[in-house]
């Protein structure tokens, strides 16, 4: 199994994803450092929108967001009475 061995190929082609049998050394840490940028990147976005977000319109229900949003942290839930 297998498709042989690595053959020649042309050094003028230049690809995005690294070219013919790429294994970079340091795939593990690019990898951390890129996930710790999107989470860190997502945080900042959820708290900035749960800071921010108003309702015009009482919801009818429960919506997940009453968890986090400063709107109903005073204890009354949309939707009963």
């Amino acid at each position: 199994m297998g498709g042989g061995g690595r053959y020649p190929y042309p050094k003028h082609v230049w690809s995005p994803a690294g070219g013919w049998w790429t294994q970079p050394t340091n795939w593990k840490s690019n990898t951390a450092i890129a996930v710790a940028i999107a989470g860190t990147i997502t945080a900042a976005a959820w708290r900035f929108s749960a800071e921010n977000e108003q309702r015009h319109a009482r919801p009818k229900g429960w919506i997940p967001s009453q968890l986090w949003a400063k709107e109903f942290q005073d204890g009354e839930v949309y939707g009963k009475k």
